[in-house]
């Protein structure tokens, strides 16, 4: 395990926190940042919403060293009440924090109680834990921090100490501003979602979300097996996601005739449908920050094709009048980032019931995908795809919840 950390090493963990803009990205961050920070071997972090604590992220380097993403999904489905029975529901009722050297022993007199069933479940053994709120403004608690079992240098457990509670209550609460902030962001993302989603209901705010997370998981893949440092990952994470959602963000600007057309396009309908593409990538080209950059990739690109069968293709000028479409890019000449989308958005499309057709399984789409790997899609990233199987499975359950 790490070295003790001072306060100057907590400024710097606050101050990398603070640049992440993604909701999702940061939540997952701050619980990892701070499980870092003390040493702890695993953590969950709690979300509250409607009188209830929702897990949203668990990490646990005994049960899943590797960080399986599987794991932060798998029990977001699941809550408590806000109550002061369990320890987080008491945390999040009293806004006070909880430090406890072994939940085994915790004594008769008081109201909260551990719920040893996930150990049980899993052979896992809890003993030292540190529960802290999450606030804004001192008063609205917006979840709980949980940490668990403090190692020192030889993997062993011990308690926590007063200094973590210090550090970690200091760090929940920076935390707990960045969320609110993340959260607005991603509130004024998915409003520009139901904008497209006026235009055409078919893309609905839920597909856009599932498309993000089902690209940023694809993406978390190939860069893990590409050896993309952990930091690296994280930031690209974060601007990932967002553009990834506005994939067709540029819908707003077609007509209503070809928006709302069920059948089969005309060549001339086709054309017409073909610059979302383009319009959607106008919003994004002159701007400079990275966030920008993807964003035009995404819009742009997401419906090329691996063997150049795609559209818009090679494009001089984006902002002419009259859009000329060119022969269409193929391979590598494709972003990264439009390539991993592309995937991300058919395997919705294809999952999801629409007017025109029933949804698909997860295994039929999985199948169209490996089929058309080196056609339509860059075969390598089909197989990180499917081999993320489980996530993929986990967050369609997360979305119908």
């Amino acid at each position: 395990m790490a070295e003790r950390r001072t306060a100057r090493d907590l400024l710097r963990t606050i101050r990398r926190i603070q640049k992440i803009t993604d909701l999702t990205v940061l939540l997952e961050s701050v619980l990892h940042e701070a499980r870092t920070f003390v040493d702890a071997d695993a953590g969950t972090l709690y979300l509250a919403r409607d009188g209830r604590l929702f897990f949203s992220y668990i990490e646990n380097d005994t049960l899943f060293p590797e960080g399986n993403p599987k794991e932060r999904y798998v029990y977001s489905e699941n809550n408590i009440p806000i109550d002061r029975n369990s320890l987080a529901g008491y945390v999040a009722s009293t806004g006070e924090a909880l430090m406890i050297d072994n939940v085994y022993d915790i004594k008769s007199n008081v109201s909260y109680s551990f719920n040893p069933s996930y150990d049980k479940l899993t052979q896992y053994k809890t003993q030292s834990i540190l529960v802290v709120p999450l606030m804004k403004s001192n008063t609205v608690v917006v979840g709980v921090l949980q940490l668990i079992n403090r190692k020192d240098r030889h993997g062993d457990v011990i308690p926590f100490t007063a200094d973590d509670r210090l550090y970690i209550t200091y760090f929940a609460e920076h935390a707990a501003d960045t969320i609110e902030r993340a959260d607005l962001s991603r509130q004024m993302v998915m409003r520009m979602v139901e904008m497209a989603e006026l235009r055409d209901p078919h893309e609905s705010v839920a597909h856009a979300r599932r498309v993000g997370d089902y690209a940023v998981e694809l993406f978390n893949r190939w860069a893990a097996r590409h050896g993309v440092p952990l930091h690296e990952r994280i930031l690209k994470k974060d601007i990932f996601r967002a553009a990834a959602i506005l994939h067709d963000v540029g819908k707003v600007g077609l007509t209503d005739i070809v928006i709302s057309k069920e059948g089969k396009f005309t060549d001339q309908e086709k054309a017409l449908m073909y610059r979302h593409t383009v319009f959607g990538a106008r919003l994004f080209r002159n701007s400079r920050s990275i966030w920008d950059k993807i964003a035009y990739e995404v819009t742009l690109n997401h419906h090329e094709r691996w063997d150049g069968s795609g559209y818009p293709g090679h494009i001089q000028d984006i902002f002419a009048e009259k859009i000329t479409f060119g022969p269409g890019k193929k391979g590598k000449e494709i972003p990264l980032s439009a390539r991993i989308v592309a995937i991300a958005d058919v395997f919705d499309a294809l999952t999801s019931e629409r007017s025109y057709k029933q949804a698909w399984s997860e295994d039929k789409a999985l199948e169209y995908l490996q089929e058309h790997a080196g056609e339509k899609f860059d075969p390598e990233l089909v197989q990180h795809f499917i081999d993320i199987r489980d996530v993929l499975q986990a967050i369609l359950r997360q979305s119908q919840r």
